[in-house]
């Protein structure tokens, strides 16, 4: 009989594993616009292309490593591998000469995450039995690992990027990554934390196979990120695969009321994909905006781009608390409904956000656009975050079918990676063509820029409203097994 008390001492491993892998990730992406705005004088449409289709591989390549630890690595080594990846991508990045040397490290980022983050979930998951009542705890503390990766990451790096450099900043996120190596290996090595995954094959093949289907991703990563027109293509192709999965275990592999549960599933990923295209311009058309148009000092403190970030990290802790238990008072019968309803508060909230920015935006003045309604945005975006993203991970698990669940999981996240590319492409609307424009020409482009994009926002609420009541159609007279949402 398994002791879940032995396992409870592995959980600061996996806290330190996730944080720091965050922080390394987090310095890339907070900084990631600026860098080839400021230092690689990237045009924007590029700059918006490129780190939308970073973005989109970094949610996608976890399918591909969740499956290579399942089939030829097995978890532990597959964590071991991504954070070698990630190592090594950093220092590429510190270092790169040329813009085909940054999009290398771009295309080793997105495998090493891959690699990494869906097998340190996982193996956090086997460390409990599933009624273990300490399962939830032990998840709400390593996302907070989560959460403090993502503040340091959004919060040191810009000042070190003052002090010392851009290089500074990658180098420490390699720093991070190989801290990220450290915890991991010293801890399962002194825990003695098994390895799970089933293998087939000996080691050898298991690596070469292995090594060859990361080979072959990498590949393809550096050629979506090398050419525009192959990225439409590849995610295009990512949706219609995404689509036809569901599809066919809906109506090859279910029946009648949990075909009803996955169609629904359908819908709100749909839901998904239109909020994280608005969600990942924070990274993208929002923090060159604030860059460029916004005050940079708050209460006399220098407040760049990357730590409206972290006051968003801050706002989901912060409003986190206290939706958690409204959760658990909330008794709806049709738990998929509950869920869409959720996620159309999300789009609310959203465009809510868009709107004062918009209004920020509008002010026709010389002077630079205060930072507190910007601020007060990237709350409203916390908001919205905690009404769909964990919302949406806890609907696969109660409505996707006991033998799929891992595969609808997995089509969550490449919703995430298309919305990320989406929102690359969304802001090209507000792209500033001329490095001689001036202040009140910028400002009159991101205003155009947030038009279109409050316009694009009240039509995808229309269309989630209506996807509401499909779902609503779909799963009515269900027999649920339990209530609540």
């Amino acid at each position: 009989m398994i002791k879940i008390n032995k396992y409870n001492k592995s959980l600061p491993v996996f806290f330190g594993t996730e944080m720091w892998e965050r922080y390394g990730f987090y310095v890339v992406q907070s900084l990631l616009a600026l860098y080839l705005t400021l230092q690689v004088h990237m045009p924007d449409e590029k700059i918006y292309t490129l780190v939308g289709s970073f973005t989109a591989l970094t949610y996608i390549s976890p399918i591909i490593g969740g499956w290579i630890a399942d089939h030829f690595l097995g978890q532990k080594k597959a964590v071991l591998a991504g954070g070698v990846v990630l190592f090594l991508a950093y220092l590429l990045l510190t270092f790169s000469l040329s813009l085909n040397h940054l999009i290398l490290s771009f295309a080793s980022i997105a495998m090493g995450t891959g690699l990494l983050k869906p097998n340190i979930s996982s193996l956090l998951g086997r460390q409990y039995l599933p009624n273990d009542p300490k399962r939830n705890s032990a998840f709400t503390i390593f996302y907070l690992g989560i959460t403090a990766g993502i503040i340091l990451g959004t919060t040191l790096p810009s000042q070190l990027q003052i002090w010392l450099g851009w290089r500074a900043c990658f180098f420490s996120a390699a720093i991070g990554a190989l801290l990220s190596i450290f915890v991991f290996w010293t801890g399962t090595k002194l825990l003695n934390i098994p390895e799970y995954a089933v293998l087939k094959y000996s080691a050898g093949i298991n690596w070469l196979a292995a090594l060859g289907l990361i080979f072959l991703s990498y590949f393809i990563f550096y050629l979506v990120l090398s050419h525009p027109n192959i990225a439409n293509a590849f995610f295009i192709l990512v949706v219609i695969w995404a689509v036809l999965i569901v599809l066919k275990i809906a109506f090859f592999k279910e029946q009648k009321d949990q075909r009803r549960k996955t169609l629904s599933l359908l819908i709100l990923f749909a839901v998904s994909t239109c909020f994280w295209a608005f969600y990942f311009e924070m990274f993208m058309m929002l923090t060159l905006f604030i860059t460029r148009a916004v005050n940079p000092i708050v209460l006399g403190i220098r407040f760049p781009a990357p730590y409206y970030v972290t006051v968003e990290s801050v706002g989901m802790i912060f409003f986190g608390v206290f939706l958690s238990k409204l959760w658990t008072r909330e008794t709806y019968k049709n738990i998929a409904f509950s869920i869409s309803i959720k996620f159309m508060i999300a789009i609310v909230f959203i465009l809510l956000a868009y709107g004062v920015i918009l209004i920020s935006s509008s002010n026709t003045s010389i002077d630079l656009i205060s930072a507190w309604p910007i601020l007060f945005a990237y709350l409203l975006i916390s908001l919205a975050e905690l009404m769909l993203s964990p919302i949406g991970l806890a609907a696969v698990t109660r409505l996707a079918g006991p033998k799929v669940v891992s595969t609808l999981m997995g089509v969550f996240f490449v919703s995430l990676g298309i919305g990320g590319f989406l929102s690359g492409q969304l802001a090209k609307l507000a792209a500033i063509e001329s490095t001689s424009a001036n202040l009140t020409q910028i400002k009159s482009a991101y205003f155009h820029g947030f038009s279109i994009l409050s316009l694009i926002l009240i039509a995808v609420l229309i269309l989630t409203g209506l996807a509401c009541w499909g779902v609503k159609k779909l799963s009515q007279n269900i027999a649920w097994e339990d209530i609540g949402a």
